[in-house]
């Protein structure tokens, strides 16, 4: 444990030692946290936040639709965005396609639930 001397406007020096043992140097963010009495640093860690273009949206959201109908709502708001869901980076052009109707998907949910009700019943 070592004393440091606070000085004007609250500034601290933290030692050497401390601050390669942590990895600190010019700029470093500290966390401040007053817990049982004690004045606690900590060393932060700030993360650049992402800033998505509409095409980066447009590309996560047609992305994550399950169905052909969800596809389309989705290509709908997108287009009101004044882009073309079909030429958007990141997104296969046959992903629509690829897709299953809300009426398959309803079926394979059922049909699976069906065949996971029939296991339980055998064991």
């Amino acid at each position: 444990m070592e004393t440091v001397k606070m000085g004007k406007r609250g500034t601290l020096v933290l030692p050497a030692k401390l601050r390669k043992q942590f990895g600190l140097e010019d700029g470093s963010l500290l966390v401040t946290e007053v817990k049982e009495g004690e004045i606690r640093l900590r060393p932060a860690v700030a993360y650049e936040v992402e800033i998505y273009t509409p095409e980066r949206k447009a590309e996560l959201l047609l992305n994550s639709a399950m169905t052909k109908e969800e596809w389309d709502e989705i290509a709908l708001d997108i287009r009101s965005w004044g882009l073309d869901p079909m030429n958007i980076p990141g997104v296969d052009r046959d992903q629509r396609e690829k897709l299953r109707t809300d009426k398959e998907w309803s079926e394979r949910v059922r049909q699976a639930k069906a065949d996971s009700a029939k296991a339980r019943r055998s064991v």
